[in-house]
């Protein structure tokens, strides 16, 4: 059944049972959003690990000129 065969259903109900179903899918929802299942937990992999920075960062590079010049 598609989505828009659910939704034709649901408007041939009732208004009773129309809230019913609102409500019931109102909770599903709420249920499904902040179960602790589909909230990701944040993971940082690189958190913690220590920066390093080359002796030689800020050395000119000659050669990397001349082939960008080629």
């Amino acid at each position: 059944m598609t989505l828009q065969d659910l939704q034709n259903q649901a408007l041939k109900l009732p208004t009773k049972e129309k809230w019913q179903l609102v409500q019931t899918l109102l909770n599903a929802i709420q249920k499904d959003t902040t179960s602790p299942e589909t909230t990701p937990e944040k993971t940082y992999p690189l958190r913690g690990l220590p920066i390093t920075i080359s002796d030689d960062f800020d050395e000119p590079m000659p050669e990397l000129w001349e082939a960008l010049g080629e």
